[in-house]
């Protein structure tokens, strides 16, 4: 993957390495996982909450631990094998109950794979993971990489690449226990550009990504707004997060209003550190971004997912040597 390889944010080698995108297909509509193009069929989405409500655990998914989610993450700890291994791996994304993981593992130095794995219960370690196979199937991709998974885990958003240009694509499945099929890309994300790392919200009510289409090779956070009918609109720049600096990585809070992400820019203490902002509603702007030192280190460091109790965030990071994915917890 070359293209995205061009994204080790100042020479994280660890990152994907992809190529480029020739578009195919036109299916915008990606909430229904049986859907085929001129089929409007499926449920319409939940309408998007405008009312704050903090960073308060969900009451459905709490896992038995709760935490105080005015305190900060405690240190990032890395996964146990077989998740993390010497190949590198990153962009974890998991269903609500963090019991199904979705991430991308280094193949060789252009190429990653997508993978699954499941556990029992939180408390234990992931079983060893297999390839998600099929996201490739019948289209012009070349490779594919950084996965981003709604929390119902139906939907999977990854980057797809051929030769030097990368696009957002989507699979979706019906239930959890079917594979991921018809991988298509959606097509009014894309642009002559690279676009790469996508992040959902968990209902996947906003799309996030990082893109090159404001010219040269910076990249910067462009958002998609889902409407009534299950449609990706034109995405924007999230202007009020923008640097003169590459970012990439989001993670969102339970409710959106909290984005955590990862960006080169001035103030932190090595390549790629983590940052956060808030806003007031789904409709705001964001407030100015802070450092988040607790999460971050000397080397690369890219959230990916935050648990919809709000009291763990998993993040990739190469502070240990080699791109690891680490989980921090709240007390």
């Amino acid at each position: 993957m070359r293209a995205l390889s061009r994204l080790a944010l100042a020479g994280s080698t660890a990152l994907v390495a992809c190529n480029a995108i020739v578009g195919f297909g036109d299916l915008e509509r990606v909430t229904g996982a049986t859907e085929r193009p001129g089929d409007d069929s499926g449920d319409e989405p939940p309408e998007r909450d405008a009312t704050p409500a903090g960073d308060a655990p969900s009451p459905d998914v709490t896992n038995g631990d709760a935490c105080d989610p005015t305190r900060p993450f405690g240190t990032p700890v890395a996964l146990e094998a077989p998740v993390n291994s010497t190949s590198g791996e990153q962009s974890a994304t998991l269903t609500a109950d963090e019991l199904t993981i979705v991430f991308s593992r280094r193949v060789d130095l252009f190429n990653e794979s997508i993978l699954i794995a499941t556990r029992p219960s939180r408390k234990d370690a992931f079983a060893a993971p297999t390839p998600i196979d099929g996201l490739t199937q019948g289209l012009p991709i070349e490779a594919v990489g950084v996965p981003a998974m709604t929390s119902d885990g139906l939907m999977l958003f990854f980057t797809g690449e051929s030769g030097d240009d990368a696009d957002i694509y989507v699979a979706s499945r019906a239930v959890t226990s079917a594979p991921f099929a018809d991988p298509r890309r959606l097509t009014r994300l894309a642009s002559p550009q690279v676009e790469a790392y996508p992040a959902v919200m968990h209902d996947g009510a906003e799309l996030w990504f990082t893109s090159e289409r404001l010219g040269g090779i910076t990249r910067h956070l462009f958002r998609s707004v889902r409407d009534a009918i299950g449609n990706y609109d034109t995405p924007t720049l999230v202007s009020e997060l923008r640097s003169s600096n590459n970012e990439a990585g989001v993670a969102f809070s339970p409710d959106g209003l909290t984005a955590y992400f990862g960006s080169q820019r001035p103030g932190g203490l090595g390549d790629s550190d983590v940052w956060v902002a808030k806003r007031a509603s789904l409709q705001a702007s964001f407030g100015a971004p802070t450092h988040v030192p607790g999460l971050s280190s000397a080397g690369a460091d890219f959230p990916s997912w935050v648990s919809p109790d709000g009291c763990r965030i998993y993040l990739a990071s190469d502070r240990a040597g080699s791109m690891d994915i680490f989980v921090a917890s709240r007390p």
